[in-house]
């Protein structure tokens, strides 16, 4: 009884096998590009922000474009991207992890922002769903089906070449949000004797959130941190090896932002850093 039961069992497992392996598997379908049409400028809607968070209607009929000039690949930045056209730069906080994966750079991306909001952090404008935390005014758009009615993939496209900053008179709240490469930076050093990106290998020198760090440069006169996240796969380089020390020029690239009055520089990766020296 038992040698049929197991002999029953084998030609049903053989069975199954035989049908599985017959089975097909097909690649996922690639996304249905949009064909939109802007009809507001990321300048003009940065504009609209008068202090207070702007929430939009369900039903506003705003098209944003601009390309996409981030990556989060290198850890650097977290659940967020940025876009740009020819008059401005802003941040979408699209709440997904491994946003590089489906929004490349150079990629067009519309927004149609129903039911999100405009809201300032720290002197940084962005696109996001309203925050009911008294600490922020936007919060990330985590919920697919609001991302898949607000925001929309164009094209794939060149990535764009960053706009290049020769004198700190160009360092200004219009260029925020914008992909920058400040040219003839001067390092400075780190906040606490910080000697990599983010992470030091001597707790005593640091604060006790050390998820992030700062490295300091100066262009005539002007302060602009370079701030890297304590996950980004840079963050335990050293800058020494990378030729940096204290007085050494360099040109940087990366995405213009600000914190209060301190104009700030997020890296995509290291090969933003240009040692001249």
């Amino acid at each position: 009884m038992m040698r049929d039961i197991l002999k029953y069992s084998l030609v049903l497992f053989t069975a199954w096998m035989t049908l599985s392996g017959c089975q097909k598997f097909t690649e996922p379908e690639p996304y249905q590009r949009a064909d939109m049409e802007s009809n507001m400028t990321l300048k003009d809607f940065k504009a609209l922000y008068a202090g207070t968070p702007v929430e939009f209607a369900d039903t506003t009929s705003i098209v944003l474009e601009g390309k996409i000039i981030s990556s989060d690949r290198s850890g650097n930045l977290y659940r967020t991207l940025y876009i740009e056209d020819s008059t401005a730069g802003i941040e979408v906080k699209i709440g997904k992890t491994g946003l590089y994966n489906d929004y490349k750079m150079g990629q067009t991306l519309y927004i149609q922002p129903r039911g999100l909001c405009l809201g300032d952090y720290n002197g940084v404008l962005q696109i996001g769903l309203k925050s009911y935390d008294s600490e922020y005014e936007t919060t990330w758009i985590d919920v697919q089906t609001i991302i898949d009615r607000t925001v929309f993939r164009g094209d794939a496209g060149e990535p764009l070449p960053p706009t290049d900053i020769m004198s700190k008179s160009q360092i200004t709240d219009a260029m925020l949000c914008r992909y920058v490469r400040i040219m003839g930076f001067t390092y400075q050093g780190g906040d606490n004797g910080l000697q990599t990106w983010a992470v030091s290998d001597d707790p005593d020198t640091v604060d006790d959130d050390s998820e992030s760090g700062n490295q300091n440069f100066m262009l005539e006169g002007m302060k602009v941190v370079v701030r890297s996240s304590g996950y980004a796969s840079f963050a335990d380089t050293r800058l020494l090896d990378m030729g940096l020390d204290i007085g050494t020029k360099c040109n940087i690239s990366g995405i213009l932002t600000k914190y209060g009055e301190t104009y700030q520089l997020v890296l995509l990766d290291l090969d933003g850093v240009e040692v001249l020296d």
